[in-house]
């Protein structure tokens, strides 16, 4: 994407910037989180990705033999079947001539994010969660290029998204680019790469570590802990850490981790086994 706007013309007759100037290049295989707080553009920016919105100004580029998939944040806007097996057919009769194969993915797709139910089971009759599994399912189901994944836990039980992040783990490493919009930032903390959006645009794009802990300046040992007196990008956000970096950042001031900046909490018990 380049530059890319979405305006509305509000009530009181001004221009609501949704998304105002944004540009995005995508490597194959990679894993970007997009965060922000409620209103800042995710969303929007989500739809821009899938094809769903249209533009007020900019371009979105992308090859006509990408295959681009999205998952909504509200699973029955997205729903077009009236059982799980229309629902498959919908989606990948137009992407596959073989019906066995047709078939596969589906029983795949199902059993990968731990939907379990038949074929013939109505749509109507799902919980939301499940309805959202079975969005998730029909998305990878179509083996795509880019994943858009809009909010794909909200409705989950932890179980289920410890289980969504083991998916995508394992198809950005097949190649799949996967772009993750969450307010959960324990979940932005696999990716190789955040976007954090406010009011429309673009204020922060870069690692995870640099997000959550700000970028320590060259210095002694003892000149760490004034120097993280600087806030952090998602400090200055109004954004909450995860637990863990919050945990990190309490030990630091107390002079210990120095310039580590664990983001897992596997992460942080190695760290500190060390001292």
């Amino acid at each position: 994407m380049d530059q890319v706007r979405v305006h509305y013309a509000s009530e009181s007759g001004r221009v609501r910037k949704a998304v105002d100037g944004v540009s995005l290049e995508l490597a194959p295989g990679e894993w970007i989180s997009i965060v922000g707080a409620n209103g800042s553009g995710k969303s929007t920016l989500a739809g821009l990705l899938i094809g769903f919105t249209p533009l007020s100004g900019g371009e979105r580029k992308a090859s006509s033999e990408l295959v681009v998939r999205g998952v909504l944040q509200q699973p029955d806007a997205q729903v077009l079947g009236d059982t799980i097996e229309e629902e498959f057919h919908f989606a990948l009769s137009s992407l596959l001539e073989s019906t066995d194969e047709q078939l596969r993915r589906r029983d795949h797709a199902l059993h990968t994010v731990g939907l379990e139910h038949p074929p013939e089971a109505a749509i109507s009759m799902l919980s939301g969660g499940q309805k959202q599994l079975l969005n998730i399912a029909v998305a990878l189901a179509a083996k795509p290029d880019v994943l858009i994944l809009d909010e794909p836990t909200a409705m989950l039980d932890p179980g289920a998204r410890d289980r969504m992040e083991a998916v995508v783990q394992t198809i950005v490493q097949q190649g799949t680019a996967v772009i993750w919009i969450t307010h959960h930032l324990e979940e932005a903390t696999l990716c190789d790469r955040i976007i954090a959006m406010e009011q429309g645009r673009c204020v922060y794009d870069g690692a995870p570590a640099a997000f959550f802990y700000g970028r320590e300046k060259e210095g002694t040992t003892a000149e760490a802990g004034k120097e993280r007196q600087q806030p952090s990008p998602c400090e200055m956000l109004g954004l909450a850490p995860p637990f863990t970096v919050q945990t990190a950042l309490l030990l630091k001031r107390k002079g210990l981790l120095h310039h580590s900046t664990p983001l897992r909490p596997e992460q942080l018990v190695k760290e500190v086994a060390l001292w």
